[in-house]
């Protein structure tokens, strides 16, 4: 009896084996799985909302360092006198810098690394002069060496010798001229994109180039458009021009005035 009980149990252990073996032969072996994705659900990050404001569209400030030729005695020496710069049809605005010789700068609206390296560009997500907002930032850069034969070349170079007051002025294409005044000389990092953000109640234009002999960070100069003549004043001038009694009052106090015998 006992015999026929141990075969049976030998029996049943056995079936139990074969039955444990066939099933896990069917489900197959696991997938790997990825390192970023072995996560356990205590460590799983709910993604973050996006804010609602509107993400800067320029992640760095542009002019990237390159391996420039350095210029020659003659190309600086060339600097120190004023420089005129002929147009170009693609051209949106031109720029004169009188303190530092620079006349008709054609003015490229592109963010275009090619745009850069041939002159001068207007970071087009930023206002033109003439847009009708409450504060404007007109964002504009140009290398500070550039390349030789092209209109990049040194074209900034001398753009830390302004300061304030010095008279900025952007022309469109019909001739309207806008003219600003320095206000502010500084330098900031490659990622300062803040730079090109407008500042409450303020119409400006920037001006950025690279900071010499390393080039890493970004020289800005700011200038602040500058106040027209109000109506009334503008008006003045133009009827005393324009009124021969006044002129000749002026003249017969003149004559006057004069000493006589």
């Amino acid at each position: 009896m006992l015999l026929r009980v141990g075969i049976a149990m030998v029996l049943f252990a056995v079936a139990l084996a074969t039955v444990v073996a066939v099933v896990v032969n069917l489900s197959g072996p696991g997938e790997p799985v990825a390192p970023g994705e072995a996560r356990s659900e205590e460590t799983t990050v709910e993604p973050s909302r996006e804010s609602p404001r509107k993400k800067r569209e320029v992640a760095t400030l542009p002019v990237v360092p390159q391996d420039w030729t350095r210029p020659s005695g003659e190309e600086v020496a060339a600097t120190q006198s004023p420089r005129y710069y002929q147009p170009r049809q693609d051209a949106e605005l031109t720029l004169t810098i009188e303190a530092i010789g620079l006349y008709d700068v054609p003015v490229i609206s592109s963010n275009s690394e090619e745009a850069l390296d041939n002159g001068v560009i207007h970071v087009p997500q930023t206002p033109m002069p003439w847009e009708e907002r409450e504060q404007k930032n007109v964002y504009v850069a140009g290398h500070r060496l550039g390349y030789e034969g092209t209109g990049s070349r040194l074209v900034f170079y001398n753009l830390d010798k302004l300061s304030g007051g010095d008279t900025v002025v952007l022309e469109d294409r019909s001739g309207t001229a806008y003219e600003y005044r320095v206000s502010e000389v500084f330098v900031v990092e490659p990622n300062a994109e803040w730079a090109v953000d407008p500042v409450r109640g303020r119409d400006m234009v920037t001006l950025q180039t690279c900071t010499m002999p390393t080039f890493e960070n970004r020289l800005i100069v700011r200038a602040d458009r500058a106040a027209t003549p109000p109506v009334a004043v503008v008006a003045v001038v133009r009827s005393r021009v324009a009124s021969p009694y006044i002129e000749r009052l002026e003249r017969d106090q003149l004559a006057a005035r004069q000493p006589t015998g």
